[in-house]
């Protein structure tokens, strides 16, 4: 049996589908994986500025590991229901997948360097996991945004690189890093990252339902 050929009409027909099934599974509430992430590290930067602005101790920095320590098993809890309850996987899924694992080993890779680094004297190592919040994981939501074609994750992504960049041109310029606005600044790129476009999808799903 011969395979038949598309035509341009439907193929990007086929491809307006296979945006639209992977934007619903993104609003979907029990599969907003991304969501808890974001919620988690907001939770997490809170904790620490508050702590911070309290009465600061460098042990508070330890706080951080608990994104990872709860998000792990929280993604491994809610990632067997993603296959169960939107079904088969679109191309596009794939290519999320894809970019959100890479991000992922990043992390993995780049704590396992910065603590190298502070076993031999050098904690301020420890600023480049800030600059991957910023920048690595910022590409990441705006490359997701393009695939989506959702471009309130694109504008997030967006934000969040020039975020980073802009910090990492006031510390070569010896300008302080002050917790009082470098947390405030994390954990409002990750709310415009990842909750307000679950969010804007979600209601622009509800919308087309009705």
């Amino acid at each position: 049996m011969e395979n038949k050929e598309l035509t341009p009409q439907e193929s990007l027909t086929l491809i307006a589908r296979m945006i639209e099934a992977s934007k619903q599974r993104v609003a979907m509430p029990d599969l907003r994986i991304s969501v808890m992430w974001a919620v988690l590290s907001i939770v997490t930067a809170a904790v620490v500025l508050t702590v911070s602005l309290i009465r600061y101790t460098p042990w508070i920095n330890l706080v951080w590991f608990a994104i990872p320590v709860i998000g792990i098993p929280l993604n491994i809890m809610l990632s067997p229901k993603t296959g169960i309850q939107t079904g088969t996987k679109t191309f596009l899924d794939t290519v999320c997948d894809g970019i959100w694992k890479t991000v992922g080993f990043i992390a993995i890779f780049l704590t396992i360097i910065c603590g190298i680094f502070q076993i031999t004297g050098y904690p301020q190592a420890w600023l480049a996991m800030l600059y991957y919040a910023f920048i690595i994981v910022g590409f990441a939501a705006a490359m997701t945004g393009i695939v989506l074609r959702e471009n309130s994750y694109v504008v997030g992504g967006v934000f969040s690189i020039l975020a980073g960049f802009t910090v990492i041109a006031l510390q070569l310029c010896n300008i302080p890093l002050l917790v009082v606005w470098v947390i405030p600044l994390y954990m409002f790129c990750f709310l415009i990252m990842f909750i307000v476009p679950a969010f804007m999808i979600r209601r622009k799903f509800n919308d087309r339902k009705r």
